[in-house]
């Protein structure tokens, strides 16, 4: 028997705990901005992750522990087995990020995730390492 969860409300400011790769990453999403999306599809998220530790090589410590912003949709949120535990006010470093993003999505060069958390964690580090998405 299955039970009917009331998908939440997601507002500007909502800090959660979502799943990570391992257990040794616990990320945490905050949400900066909520876009309404232009063909009517939904809600794009603009949410700043931290708690990360991907693998950069360009950085001297070698992790990356932000990424600053990411577009994700509900389906990402949905996906992420989040546990609200805040409010936090926006974080102003999502914006350099979401004016590049907002750029190349007026264009048709850029959209948003719909993956969980953990997939697009593994999809960054991979691009950073010049590791093929189609390897294990």
């Amino acid at each position: 028997m299955s039970q009917n969860t009331p998908t939440p409300d997601y507002a500007v400011g909502q800090l959660w705990a979502c799943k990570g790769r391992h257990d040794g990453e616990q990320p945490t999403l905050l949400i900066n901005r909520i876009d309404q999306h232009p063909l009517g599809s939904g809600n794009i998220y603009h949410v700043t992750l931290e708690g990360l530790k991907i693998r950069n090589p360009r950085l001297p410590e070698g992790v990356m522990t932000q990424l600053a912003h990411a577009p994700v949709t509900a389906q990402t949120l949905e996906r992420s087995q989040l546990q609200l535990i805040g409010q936090r006010a926006p974080d102003p470093v999502y914006l350099q990020g979401y004016g590049q993003w907002r750029e190349a999505f007026d264009a048709g060069n850029a959209g948003s995730f719909g993956v969980s958390i953990a997939t697009i964690l593994e999809i960054v580090e991979r691009r950073l390492n010049g590791t093929p998405l189609d390897q294990p």
